[in-house]
């Protein structure tokens, strides 16, 4: 067992709109406005064009809006950005 390379999931991370909207240089009010899809709050259907945020607090708290770290990348990639990834630990 000892010396066996054992590769472990990565840890999802989740982002809040205003971190989204600062990465990509916009306000955090155009972001909430026009890009972002709050499950279970906005009406209609999710276009893909739209980030999937869902709230994390408990029943009774205010909403805490997250955006998971796979719907971010699927997303910048559909609007022409490009991800690098290179997470790995090496012993």
């Amino acid at each position: 067992m000892r010396g066996q390379r054992i590769d472990l999931p990565v840890r999802p991370f989740l982002w809040t709109v205003d971190q989204v909207a600062t990465i990509i240089s916009l306000q955090p009010r155009t972001m909430q406005i026009h890009y972002v899809y709050y499950e279970g709050r906005s009406t209609g259907a999710k276009s893909s064009g739209k980030l999937l945020a869902r709230n994390i607090a408990p029943r009774d708290a205010p909403a805490e809006w997250r955006i998971a770290q796979e719907e971010l990348i699927r997303w910048l990639r559909m609007k022409g950005f490009r991800f690098y990834e290179d997470g790995r630990l090496r012993d």
